[in-house]
């Protein structure tokens, strides 16, 4: 079972009303919570540790984990949900966070769960930029480490990042024990300069690379492994990273490889067909509006 761990929220999304009035539509988002539903709907067991509200905002994250699968590993509490105010400039998504005092993000250590049924943990998104949610994230990693596969994808917002040092220093912990990092090739420019040789150097065994319409690519010490893109008319990008991410993962997991030893071992095909699903999920999701990922069936 994979445990996906970071924020769920609610991706207010532009739209028109019959009068054409500009208006937002709530919709749930978050990146782990798009990598949960997105495995769930792959046929790949899940979970999903974040915190959730009792508010209305709340339930209706809770409502989609419930009707997509999801195990839950949820934090409860009566704060407010995130929301994230979207803009679409030529199909790619800007954000506007509204996160004080909410419930994902007041999340600490004291709330995380168990791992004895988790195989691996999948950490990620704007949770590892604010606190106290991201130092829970980073004991998590800490804890996951020396016995489960752990992929971190940071999913870097640059605006939403209000202490660099503190995060750039939080990330490098966590990527020093990580097995898999999964960078969009933006990311690691601002990362590094696009330094791959530095960051696998840093500890992780494997740098994931998302290159938009090039594809993406696997990077570890016996070489590298591509796929090239989908081609699909994109209407926007929303949730394209996480599910990438979902099949990805569920790859490996198809091909029993969420582990430490599985992972040293794998083979350059079977990194190719995770890398090929991902691209595939992710190539379905762009082509339709919203984080709405595909099921199995749709592949």
């Amino acid at each position: 079972m994979i445990l996906c761990a970071g924020e769920a929220l609610i991706d207010m999304l532009p739209r028109q009303t019959a009068l054409g009035e500009a208006t937002f539509m709530p919709c749930t988002g978050g990146a782990a919570l798009n990598m949960a539903v997105a495995l769930a709907r792959l046929d790949t067991p899940v979970s999903l540790f974040t915190g959730l509200s009792t508010d209305m905002f709340g339930n209706q994250l809770r409502a989609t984990l419930t009707a997509a699968g999801v195990g839950d590993r949820v934090a409860t509490s009566d704060r407010p949900t995130t929301l994230a105010f979207v803009e679409l400039v030529d199909g790619s998504a800007r954000y506007a966070f509204f996160d004080e005092n909410t419930a994902g993000r007041m999340l600490t250590a004291d709330d995380l769960p168990a791992l004895d049924d988790v195989q691996a943990v999948a950490l990620g998104g704007i949770s590892l930029a604010v606190e106290p949610c991201a130092d829970a994230l980073e004991t998590l990693c800490t804890r996951a480490a020396p016995n489960k596969l752990v992929m971190i994808d940071p999913n870097i917002r640059p605006l939403f990042i209000s202490d660099e040092a503190r995060y750039r220093a939080r990330l490098t912990r966590m990527m020093a024990v990580a097995d898999i990092v999964k960078l969009s090739d933006e990311d690691l420019d601002w990362w590094n300069g696009g330094d791959i040789d530095a960051l696998l150097a840093s500890g992780p065994k494997m740098l994931v690379m998302t290159k938009g319409p090039e594809g993406a690519v696997a990077i570890r010490a016996s070489g590298m492994v591509s796929v090239p893109a989908t081609r699909v008319d994109v209407v926007d990008t929303i949730g394209a990273g996480d599910t990438f991410n979902a099949g990805f993962m569920a790859g490996l997991s198809d091909a029993n490889a969420l582990s430490k030893a599985a992972l040293a071992t794998l083979s350059d095909d079977t990194l190719r067909n995770a890398l090929t699903l991902g691209v595939q999920a992710a190539g379905i999701t762009v082509s339709r509006a919203g984080a709405n990922p595909p099921h199995r069936s749709e592949l």
